[in-house]
C-alpha cells in the first residue's frame, strides 16, 4: 500500500505486559475516543493511537456508505487515502466479503483462508499473513464499519480481549458523532421550515374570506294562502290529505254545526213569530188607529229577526270551508285537527303553489353575522346533500324569534335561483349563509372571541 509500518511488531512480548499498564492504556484510549470532535478525528485516533495498546503492522479504518459500498476512512501512517489505489480497492473487496460472512459483528482473527479463492491472491499481494477483524456495531446490532489490523505474527487471545473493549468504545463514539452531525445538519433545515411555516400561517391569517354560518333550513311556500278557522267551534272533518293538490272551491274541512244550526232554527222561528205579529197588526190597523201606530214597531222586529236568521245562516255556511285558490294543502296530519276546539282566526292549513317555493332559515343568535339583502345562500337537503340549492336572501327578521325547537334565532327567507327545479315543499336540510368578506383570523377566532367577551363581560 506504499505505507510504512508504525512500529516493529512486538507480539512476543504482548502477553507479558503488565495487566495494569494495559488497562490504563485502554482507559486513556477510550477517553480520547469519546473526546474526539469529529469522525475524521476519531478515525485518526483509531488507526494511529491504537498502536499504544497493541502492536500491528498496519491499521485500516473503513465504514459503509450508501448501503453496501465500503469507504476507507483512514490508514495508519498515511495522511491522505487514495481511494483508487490498487491496495485500497483490494481492501474494499476483502472487507465487503468479510462483512457479509457469519459472525461479522465479533472481533476475531482472520486469514486468507476465510476468503474466496479469487481474493486470496490479492490478500497475499497487499496484506501480511495475519489480520484481526474489529467491527463497529451500532446499539441496534447493525454493522456500520470497523478496523482491519494486520501483522506478520498471529494475534493472541489477550490482545483480542483488549481490542473488544476498545473497539466497542470506538463504535459508541463514532455513532454519537454521526448522530450529532445529523442533528446539526438538520437543525438549520428545521429552523427554516419552522420560520417558513410561521410566515405562511401568518400570511394565511390575512387572506380575505367570505364570512359564513350554518343554520337549519326548510323549503316553504312563497306567499301561501292561510286558511284559518272562520268561527269558534270544533273541527268535525278534514276532507283533504296533507300535501294533496286541491282546486279552487274544493271543500277542505268542516266545523261542528250543532250549536250554530240550533241558533239558525231559533232565529228562523223568531222571524216567523215576528212576521205573524206584523201581519196581525197590519190587519188590525184597518179598524184600529192605535194598532196602525204600532205597525212600524212590528216591522222593525221582523227586520231584526231576519238579520239574526241571515247571520245564523251565514255562520252555518262558514262551517264548511272551501279552497280559495288552487294549490297544495300544507299541514301535518288530519287526525291532529279532528275533534280539536279552535278559535276564530286560528290557522288550520295553508294553500301553497308548488312552483313557488323558497328557503326558510333559522339562524341562531350566537351564529349571527352581518347579512344584506341579496346575500348568497346554499342549502344542502337531507335527501340530496351532494347537490345544493342556491338562492339569495330577500327577507330578514329584525329581532330573534322563538323557533319550533324552543330556541331563539333570526328568521331568514331566501328566494331560489331560477335556473334550478323547484324542490318539494317541506324538505329540510342545512343552509350556509354567506356574509361580508373578512380576514381569515377573524373568521376563525370570531366564536372564541365572542364567548370570551360574554364570559368576561367586556
Amino acid at each position: 500500500m506504499n505505507t510504512q509500518a508504525v512500529d516493529t511488531p512486538k507480539t512476543a512480548n504482548a502477553p507479558g505486559k503488565d495487566l495494569r499498564v494495559s488497562l490504563s492504556k485502554l482507559i486513556l484510549l477510550e477517553r480520547e475516543a469519546r473526546k474526539a470532535e469529529s469522525v475524521e478525528h476519531l478515525a485518526f485516533i483509531a488507526v494511529n493511537e491504537t498502536h499504544r495498546l497493541i502492536d500491528y503492522y498496519q491499521c485500516i479504518c473503513w465504514t459503509y456508505r450508501a448501503g453496501p459500498n465500503v469507504t476507507v476512512q483512514a490508514v495508519s501512517g498515511v495522511s491522505t487515502v487514495d481511494s483508487q489505489s490498487p491496495a485500497i480497492l483490494s481492501v474494499k473487496k476483502i472487507v465487503k466479503t468479510l462483512g457479509h460472512a457469519g459472525q461479522a459483528t465479533q472481533v476475531k482473527p482472520i486469514s486468507k483462508s476465510d476468503l474466496p479463492e479469487a481474493l486470496q491472491a490479492e490478500w497475499k499481494d497487499w496484506i501480511p499473513e495475519y489480520a484481526l477483524w474489529c467491527p463497529f456495531v451500532r446499539p441496534n446490532g447493525t454493522l456500520f464499519g470497523g478496523l482491519l489490523l494486520t501483522r506478520a505474527q498471529p494475534f493472541l487471545p489477550a490482545e483480542v480481549g483488549l481490542l473488544e473493549n476498545l473497539v466497542d468504545a470506538y463504535a459508541h463514539a463514532w455513532h454519537a458523532l454521526e448522530s450529532a452531525r445529523r442533528r446539526r445538519g438538520s437543525a438549520p433545515r428545521r429552523r427554516w421550515v419552522r420560520l417558513a411555516t410561521v410566515f405562511l400561517v401568518t400570511a394565511m391569517l390575512f387572506l380575505p374570506v367570505r364570512e359564513s354560518a350554518l343554520a337549519p333550513a326548510e323549503i316553504v311556500a312563497h306567499e301561501p294562502l292561510v286558511v284559518s278557522a272562520p268561527v269558534r267551534g270544533v273541527i268535525k272533518e278534514m276532507y283533504v290529505r296533507p300535501n294533496a293538490s286541491v282546486e279552487a272551491g274544493q271543500l277542505l274541512f268542516s266545523m261542528d254545526d250543532t250549536e250554530i244550526k240550533s241558533r239558525y232554527e231559533v232565529a228562523q222561528k223568531s222571524l216567523d213569530v215576528a212576521k205573524a205579529d206584523y201581519l196581525r197588526a197590519a190587519q188590525k190597523s184597518f179598524s184600529d188607529r192605535d194598532s196602525k201606530a204600532e205597525l212600524d214597531l212590528y216591522k222593525a222586529r221582523v227586520e231584526e229577526a231576519a238579520l239574526e236568521r241571515d247571520y245564523a245562516a251565514a255562520s252555518l255556511e262558514r262551517t264548511r270551508v272551501r279552497a280559495g285558490r288552487t294549490g297544495v294543502a300544507v299541514f301535518a296530519d288530519k287526525n291532529d285537527w279532528i275533534g280539536q276546539p279552535v278559535v276564530v282566526g286560528q290557522r288550520i292549513l295553508t294553500l301553497a303553489n308548488p312552483e313557488q317555493a323558497e328557503i326558510q332559515i333559522w339562524l341562531a343568535v350566537e351564529d349571527g353575522i352581518n347579512l344584506e339583502l341579496g346575500s348568497k345562500v346554499l342549502m344542502f337537503l337531507n335527501t340530496n346533500p351532494n347537490t345544493p340549492l342556491s338562492g339569495q336572501v330577500h327577507q330578514t327578521s329584525y329581532e330573534p324569534e322563538k323557533t319550533p325547537e324552543d330556541s331563539l334565532a333570526f328568521r331568514l327567507k331566501a328566494k331560489l335561483d331560477a335556473d334550478q327545479p323547484a324542490p318539494r315543499i317541506g324538505l329540510k336540510g342545512t343552509a350556509k349563509v354567506y356574509g361580508d368578506q373578512v380576514f381569515l383570523f377573524y373568521y376563525v377566532l370570531r366564536r372564541p372571541l365572542s364567548v370570551l367577551r360574554q364570559t368576561l363581560g367586556l
